[in-house]
């Protein structure tokens, strides 16, 4: 029998994925994944009706969270691991996040309209529907009017940082954000660090609560991930890892690419045993 694995980042359609909580469960199970975190961008929903399908199949769904943040002007991305999803404060907190990534929608809009693109911030919010909108719906109406001709030509022109649409994702601290997990009783994790490429912050955030680090990603190169290794290992981080599905969204990578051995799960539980009460 295989060692157990995990995924300890995915998105569905309760965010900026593109399939259901239950398609990305039947994905888990095809990869043969032990244990799986659904981490959608400000949003728990999805946990709930993935859990049915998940315990039919003997998968194991990890409580999980993507969080924004800003720093030192960049942003800041904070994975969350067995939280309570029923903290009234954190709840409370996602409702005025998905508030600001509302506005946020019309910021980007308004800005890619002074160069002359022209879509409209209801279709944007009308393809996100139920889910948490995000830079991918913005950028898949700008792929169905052409004036992309893939998705990740969006980000390079229109929507990332220092391009014309880029709006960051929330004006709260790390430090904030991190305090809502620890409150929640979760485990903070530094998503994706190459994306963040200012490694001295990471021990800053440390400092500020931060338990651990994603060092496993799919947009790592074998070369990053024995970089991040060192760092976790120098500053007694937890060491986390994912694929960051999201479907046909982004850069469609898919489920599995990343497995992480289940001894970095027990690490996540064994931390929030002796540190939460």
């Amino acid at each position: 029998m295989p060692d157990p694995t995990a995924d300890l980042h995915l998105h569905t359609r309760f965010s900026d994925g593109t399939d259901s909580p239950e398609r990305v469960v039947e994905l888990a199970r095809q990869v043969g994944l032990s244990a799986m975190a659904i981490t959608d961008h400000d949003n728990t929903e999805a946990i709930a009706v993935a859990a049915p399908l998940a315990s039919r199949y003997g998968i194991e769904l990890i409580p999980g969270i993507e969080m924004s943040a800003s720093a030192d002007g960049c942003e800041v991305h904070l994975l969350g691991f067995f939280f309570d999803r029923n903290n009234a404060a954190l709840q409370r907190h996602l409702t005025e996040q998905q508030a600001r990534r509302v506005e946020r929608v019309h910021e980007m809009v308004r800005r890619l309209q002074k160069v002359g693109v022209r879509i409209g911030a209801e279709e944007v919010l009308q393809l996100a529907g139920e889910g948490t909108v995000g830079r991918p719906h913005v950028a898949r109406v700008l792929l169905n009017h052409g004036y992309i001709a893939t998705l990740p030509e969006a980000f390079t022109r229109y929507l990332g940082p220092d391009n014309p649409g880029f709006v960051p994702g929330s004006p709260l601290s790390p430090v904030d954000v991190m305090r809502v997990i620890r409150n929640a009783g979760g485990v903070p994790v530094l998503a994706h660090p190459i994306y963040l490429r200012r490694d001295p912050l990471i021990e800053e955030f440390m400092k500020d609560g931060l338990v651990g680090l994603e060092v496993y990603h799919s947009g790592h190169t074998p070369q990053m991930v024995r970089h991040y290794e060192e760092i976790a290992d120098r500053l007694h981080l937890l060491k986390t890892g994912g694929s960051d599905y999201h479907g046909q969204s982004k850069e469609g990578v898919p489920i599995g690419v990343v497995k992480l051995p289940y001894q970095h799960v027990e690490a996540l539980k064994q931390w929030k045993a002796a540190h939460v009460t």
